[in-house]
Formats: structure tokens, C-alpha cells, sequence
């Protein structure tokens, strides 16, 4: 259930305003009531007469109600009951009648007929088997039996049967909504340190479920009645959660009604210029919010801010602005705000105009002692100033009455005030000592936690420890294995490589001491070859097949000492390039150059092998396709790598086919077994460029 505030709500504002109540928020304003109230008609048009309808009907009475329009409120719960009985739709009825009940409570104008509709909703409830119901009929019952003197004692046995059914439903939020009317019903006789304790109970639980909406009623409510008592502390520390709970819901108007709040606890306190600010500061958002009720509330507050600052002319001035917007708001023949009222009568105490006291202080002191329970507050201040005023005009008589009931209230108001700071005091005792139990057990707790956890965390470190050394362990041994087989592989290709060298000494040692040999016998036998006896053709023939022989011869004797050098294999790369260049120079027309600056000296082996043939094999497409003059052969040692520069220029390289040949292929073989590269291009004058690139390590 949610209790409604005073902004612009007829019924509760006569009750406010003349039994000093104080207030009890809704987060809902006139302008949002407005639209709800629009879009629910534009729906409600075209809506079928079904049950659909009747939960429409209510919310538009609900947001009737809430808007202060209590005759529509009225007419359309009504007709939500009305439907909901033609359709046989009890939780429907039961319902609307309990909101039809509601709104009594504020009236008081047919209480016969509202306890009538709790005896049906009653009856509803015991069909339906509905303890939700039944419970909150009870909280009904309760509210319009506040203003009956003779049933008080039986109002709260009635929460305390409603707070059964939702604590055996296990419904805390509404457990709230039961200690929240306890607090309101002790509020209306003063009785302000019991409405703490109910406000209390109400806020644990409204907080255990996250009840926002009830929050915003329940903390500024609780701030108001610390404050009440005096308890300033505890009153802005509510304030200050309940701002909280407005920041959440975005909710301006309960912002406005704190920072009025805070101003009249920093008046009280003395600190002015703090509550000038802080109502200035709520005027503007009541302002935008268009408040109607709190606008002149606040404006009110600042004028009585000023009479203490002996600031009568703004005093005066916000006095009257508040009063003139209040007056637009009520009517004024059932309203009275006292404290415009007092304002008026202290400003006119500080301009001497007595007479003008009298009237106004006479007027207010009526509705004062008149309100159910009386203003004792209000009552005392009035004739105090009517003392003063008959006293400076000479009354003296009717002074020492005034005087005397001036007295007497405050007596009682300060005996009671002291009672109420005692109870407070006790009941804050209470409250801390509770509070830290509660730290105590939440202490007790986090410490069993903070244990549980760092079992947990140490478990995990071992597990996590564990988890390491396992990976460490294993990544040692998959580092040991692969260089293993790292040592393998090496060892495996430098056999491979003895072996291959070994066989190319032996294919050259056979092409060199048997097919050589039988060649160059063979070439013997035909230059002895009488020749005399041969006509031309023959004897060009004979000459022909002993050139041919002699290539062959020559070729062989070449293969035989390329297939595996003793320079390289003794002397290195640089040293086998060096004699390579010497013979060709020797017997071929293209000019052969070297650049090597001592970077082969060195390099042995597989890879050195593996150049020279690719080198051996790049001088041979110069000299069989090239037709070059001069070629130019480099080896250059950089950054790691070994680069191989051989370039001609002769007629230049053909790109259809470049990847075909076997020259080629072969090239590209042994460039994969060092991880190596090759680029080939023409150069843009003549001839071939050739770049290969190995690493090579140092």
C-alpha cells in the first residue's frame, strides 16, 4: 500500500494542516497524475467490458485519487466495483471496494458505508481464500477508526492481525506498510519515539526486499520524527539516505521536501544563512516540478527564516508570497497555515502595530487549541505574542491570561519534550546498542568469511602452484626433447652430408679415372686415324668427331671436379669461388669479376656446398643463354645472412618459363634444404640479376 502526501490532496491536507501531522510522501506529482489520468481515458474508450476493463477503471480512480479529485475518484472505483460484480470477478471487487474504503479514510464523510464495504471484502477474501486480502481489510478498518476516540484501544490489535497473515505469507514489504501505520497512528498523538521504533522495524524490512517505493516514504518520515525529538544527527543522517532512495528514482519532489527538511533543522540550530540557502534550493525545484502545496510551504519558511535574521522586509515579502500562492492552492475559510499566520503577527510585533498582533495571533491560537490533537506548539507561541501585545497597550489583564496559558503550554510542551528526549535517548541507546551487535555478528561473519576465503585462496595457490611447476616441468622436458632432437636432426644431416660427399668423391674419382680415361683413349684412337686416304667430307667429319670428343672429354674432367672441389673442401666458399672465376676467365669469352672482402673465408660445409653449386649452375645458363661480355659474381655478409649477387649483361632473363627449367629447380631444391630465398629480375639496361639470400650464423 502507498500513503499519499499533501500535495494538493484535499482530505489529508485539512488533516495536516489542523491536526499537525507530519508528512508522508508519494513519489507520484499532479503533472504525472495528469498524463496517467489522459492516457487511462484514451484507453479506457475503446476497452471491451471485460475484466481488462475493470483493473482500468481502478487505476484511474487510484490516479484520481491521487491527484486530489476524490468525487471522480469515487465515480470510477464505483464503476470498477460495479463491473466486477456483473462479471463474477471477486479479486476485482474485493479491490476496488478496498480503495473505495481507502479514500474514506481521508473523507470521513460515510463511514457506515465504508465499514459495509470491508464486511463484503471480507467475505470476498474467505471465498477466494485470499489472506492478502483479508489482511489488508484489517489495515483499513484500523485507518477509519483513527478518528473515533471510544474504538482506539481496537486499532491495534487490527495491524497486529494484518502483520500475522503477511508475516506468515512471508510478505515483508508489507510488513513495512503495517509498522509505517503503527508509526503514523503514535505520530498523531506526539508520541514521536514510538513512531521511530515502528519506523525502524518498517525500514529493516523494506530494506531486506528492496522496497524503493516504501523507502521514500519510510526515511524522510523517520527524519521528520528524529527531528521532532531533537535528534538532529539521526534525523539528517535519514534525510541524507533517503536523498539516496530519491537519486535512484530520479525523484525530484522527495529532493525538494529533504532540503525543506534540512532548512528547518539548520534554523533550528541557528545556522541561517545554511536554511536560506537549502529552501532556496527546494523553491527552485518545487518550481519545476510545479509543486503546488510545497511552493508556498518553502516561501512561508523563508519569511519566518528572515524574521530571525530581524530581516522584516524580505520577510514580509516571501511571507506574503507564500500566503498568496497557498490561497490559490485551498480555501481559505478551511485552511489556515500557521506559519503564516505567526509570521505575520512577529512582523508586526517588530513594527509595534499591536493591534494587527492581536488579530492575528487570535485567529491562529482558535484553530490551534480547535485542531484534534491541539498545536501545543503553535498554541503557545500565540499567546506569548498576544501577552506581549496586550501588555504594550496597556491590558494588563488580558496579558496575565495569555501570559499564564503561555506557561502552562509550554510547561506541558517541555515536560513532554523532555519525557519524548528521555525515551529518545534510551530508545538511541537501544538502537546503537543493537547497531553494534549487528556490526558484531556482520564482523563475526566477514571475519568466518575472510577465513573461508583465504582457505580457499591457499588452496587455490597450491592448485595454481602445482599447476606451474607441472607446466614448468613439462616445458623443460619438451626443451630438452626438442633440442635432442634438435642434436639429432644436426647430427643426422651432417651424416647426410659426409655421406653425400663421400659419394661425390667417388662419382668423381669414377668419371675422372674411367670415363675420362676411356674418352681420352678413344680420342687417341681417332687422331691416329689415317687421314690421308679420307676425302673432304670425311676428313671434315673425322675433325668434327674428334672436337665433339674432346667437349665430351673436357665436360667429363669439369663434372668430375664439380661435383666436389678439394679447394672447397679445403679451402672454403670464398677460395672455390676464387678458382672458379680463374678458370673461367681462362676458357670463355665473358669476363668473370669477384667481390667477396673475406665474406666466404669461412663458410664450410653443407651451405657452402650448396652455393657454389648454385653458383656453379647460375654461370652456366650465363655462359649457355647470356651471350654476355662481362659477369659479375658477389658475396656479401650481413645481418646474418649471406647474400649472393650474380648479374650479367647479356640479353636478359625470359619470364615465360622462368619457373620450369631445371637449372632453376635445382637452384630452388637447394635453397629450401638452407632456408634460403632467390630472386631473380632483368636489369633495366641488360642482362640478369640474380640475389640469393641465406642465413647463415656469426
Amino acid at each position: 500500500m502507498v500513503l499519499r502526501c499533501f500535495l494538493g490532496i484535499i482530505g489529508l491536507l485539512k488533516n495536516s494542516l489542523k491536526n499537525g501531522l507530519f508528512p508522508v510522501l508519494l513519489g507520484i506529482t499532479l503533472p504525472l497524475q495528469a498524463q496517467k489520468i489522459d492516457s487511462l481515458q484514451n484507453q479506457l474508450q475503446t476497452a471491451k467490458p471485460d475484466t481488462h476493463r475493470v483493473s482500468m477503471l481502478h487505476d484511474l480512480s487510484y490516479a484520481y485519487w491521487l491527484g486530489g479529485d476524490d468525487s471522480l475518484a469515487i465515480r470510477y472505483g464505483t464503476q470498477s466495483v460495479n463491473l466486477a460484480k456483473k462479471l463474477g470477478f471477486l479479486p476485482g471487487e474485493g479491490k476496488a471496494r478496498l480503495h473505495l474504503t481507502r479514500i474514506e479514510a481521508d473523507r470521513m464523510i460515510d463511514l457506515t458505508g465504508a465499514f459495509a464495504q470491508l464486511d463484503t471484502v471480507l467475505r470476498i477474501a474467505a471465498k477466494l481464500k485470499d489472506r492478502h486480502m483479508e489482511a489488508e481489510t484489517y489495515i483499513r478498518k484500523a485507518q477509519l477508526l483513527e478518528t473515533n476516540l471510544a474504538r482506539q484501544p481496537e486499532i491495534m490489535p487490527l495491524y497486529d492481525q494484518a502483520k500475522a497473515i503477511f508475516v506468515n505469507l512471508g510478505d515483508k514489504s508489507w510488513q513495512g506498510t503495517v509498522f509505517n501505520e503503527k508509526a503514523r497512528f503514535f505520530t498523531r498523538s506526539g508520541d514521536f519515539s514510538k513512531a521511530v521504533e515502528f519506523l525502524l522495524k518498517a525500514r529493516q524490512l523494506q530494506e531486506e526486499v528492496n522496497d524503493l517505493r516504501a523507502l521514500r516514504s519510510t526515511l524522510p518520515n523517520l527524519g521528520v520524527a528524529y527531528s521532532a525529538l531533537g535528534l538532529y544527527r539521526e534525523a539528517l543522517r535519514a534525510f541524507d539516505d533517503a536523498e539516496i532512495v530519491a537519486k535512484k528514482r530520479n525523484d525530484k519532489v522527495l529532493t525538494a521536501f529533504l532540503l525543506n527538511q534540512r532548512a528547518e533543522i539548520f534554523e533550528k540550530q541557528g545556522n541561517y544563512a545554511a536554511a536560506l540557502k537549502t529552501l532556496t534550493q527546494a523553491a527552485d525545484i518545487h518550481k519545476t516540478t510545479r509543486t503546488a502545496y510545497w511552493l508556498p510551504k518553502t516561501y512561508s519558511r523563508m519569511g519566518r527564516v528572515y524574521i530571525q535574521l530581524k530581516d522584516y522586509g524580505n520577510a514580509l515579502k516571501y511571507t506574503q508570497l507564500g500566503d498568496k500562492l497557498f490561497q490559490d492552492v485551498v480555501d481559505s475559510d478551511n485552511f489556515l497555515d500557521h506559519v503564516v499566520q505567526l509570521n505575520y503577527a512577529k512582523i508586526a510585533l517588530a513594527r509595534k502595530q499591536y493591534r494587527r498582533v492581536i488579530d492575528y495571533a487570535s485567529k491562529g491560537v482558535e484553530w490551534a487549541e480547535e485542531s484534534d490533537p491541539p498545536l501545543l506548539p503553535e498554541a503557545a507561541e500565540y499567546h506569548r505574542l498576544l501577552a506581549e501585545s496586550y501588555e504594550m497597550t496597556g491590558q494588563i489583564d488580558q496579558a496575565y491570561v495569555h501570559y499564564k496559558k503561555f506557561k502552562a503550554e509550554s510547561d506541558s510542551l517541555l515536560n513532554k519534550e523532555s519525557l519524548q528526549k528521555a525515551t529518545a535517548a534510551t530508545l538511541n541507546y537501544e538502537f546503537d546498542k543493537q547497531q553494534q551487535q549487528q556490526k558484531l555478528s556482520i564482523q563475526k561473519l566477514e571475519n568466518e568469511n575472510l577465513a573461508q576465503t583465504r582457505n580457499l585462496l591457499g588452496a587455490l595457490l597450491l592448485l595454481g602452484a602445482g599447476i606451474l611447476s607441472f607446466v614448468f616441468w613439462n616445458n623443460r622436458r619438451l626443451r630438452t626433447r626438442n633440442e635432442e632432437l634438435a642434436r639429432k636432426n644436426a647430427e643426422i644431416e651432417a651424416a647426410l652430408y659426409r655421406g653425400q660427399t663421400m659419394e661425390r668423391k667417388r662419382v668423381a674419382s669414377e668419371l675422372h679415372d674411367n670415363v675420362a680415361t676411356r674418352v681420352s683413349a678413344l680420342k687417341w684412337r681417332y687422331e691416329a686415324f689415317d687421314t690421308s686416304q679420307f676425302d673432304a667430307d670425311q676428313q671434315t667429319e673425322h675433325a668434327r668427331l674428334l672436337e665433339h670428343i674432346g667437349e665430351i672429354y673436357d665436360d667429363i674432367r669439369s663434372v668430375s671436379h664439380n661435383l666436389m672441389p678439394d679447394v672447397l673442401e679445403k679451402s672454403g666458399l670464398q677460395a672455390a669461388l676464387i678458382k672458379m672465376a680463374d678458370t673461367l676467365n681462362v676458357q670463355n669469352r665473358t669476363r668473370f669479376q669477384l667481390e667477396l672482402e673475406q665474406s666466404g673465408a669461412d663458410v664450410r660445409g653443407k651451405t657452402a656446398y650448396e652455393l657454389y653449386a648454385i653458383t656453379l649452375e647460375l654461370v652456366n645458363n650465363i655462359l649457355k643463354h647470356a651471350k654476355a661480355r662481362q659477369a659479375n659474381i658477389a658475396l656479401v655478409r650481413q645481418d646474418g645472412f649471406l647474400t649472393l649477387v650474380v648479374q650479367d649483361d647479356g640479353q636478359g632473363f625470359r619470364q615465360a618459363g622462368r619457373s620450369n627449367g631445371i637449372g632453376l629447380q635445382n637452384i630452388q631444391s637447394r635453397l629450401d634444404r638452407l632456408g634460403g630465398s632467390c630472386q631473380i629480375s632483368n636489369r633495366e639496361q641488360s642482362g640478369t640479376l640474380v640475389q640469393v639470400r641465406v642465413p647463415i650464423a656469426g
